[in-house]
């Protein structure tokens, strides 16, 4: 019988110990969004990975390629057998570019020494029960280093993703966005549907 891996979790005095941060200057990512709302908005959406229903602010979730913006959207969609995507839905997508000059301090959870450093592995990160990784994202977003938010690894593409905290608004003045348009112009969106065989209803 396999044993089961353990759940890792923050220390009870997390806040007390150092939290590693990177500084990152300036930003050139993309963001897939709803056409009513706009590309730069800090939510809190309880079925996202990092957002905590206890997080005191929203959070703006960013991806550095098309690829990753579309499967952090629709990845189930492709992974479970003879699924679809709203074809309402699929057109209802806009895809910006979220750029800025200013300075961000990150806790980057895509390397591995700040992982060690905060004793968790990548399960942890990616565990279905979102409560978990739910759990690190308000402990990194309420440590008195305020970090302007972290990155993690798309459990899709394994690729680079961020999210940025609110913190009280301050962000959104460093933030441009440029649109790019629908997904229905975007030979990126196209070869998403045809290599993976979804269909649109």
């Amino acid at each position: 019988m396999p044993t089961a891996r353990p759940i890792r979790l923050p220390a009870a005095d997390f806040h007390l110990r150092p939290l590693p941060v990177t500084t990152v200057h300036g930003l050139d990512t993309l963001r897939l969004h709803g056409a009513s709302y706009p590309a730069i908005q800090f939510r809190l959406v309880t079925s996202h990975r990092f957002s905590h229903p206890d997080a005191p602010g929203g959070l703006l979730y960013l991806a550095d390629d098309p690829e990753t913006c579309l499967m952090e959207c629709f990845g189930d969609a492709v992974l479970d057998p003879g699924s679809f995507i709203s074809q309402t839905r699929w057109m209802n997508q806009r895809v910006s570019r979220i750029q800025s000059t200013d300075t961000f301090r990150l806790c980057d959870l895509t390397e591995t020494k700040t992982r060690s450093a905060l004793k968790v592995d990548l399960p942890s990160l990616l565990h279905p029960d979102l409560s978990i990784p739910q759990t690190w994202g308000l402990a990194i977003q309420t440590h008195p280093e305020n970090a302007d938010g972290l990155c993690f690894f798309s459990r899709f593409t394994n690729r680079r993703c961020l999210v940025l905290f609110d913190a009280g608004g301050r962000h959104l003045s460093k933030l441009k966005s440029t649109a790019q348009g629908g997904l229905a112009v975007h030979a990126q969106a196209d070869r998403f549907l045809d290599e993976n065989k979804i269909a649109l209803v």
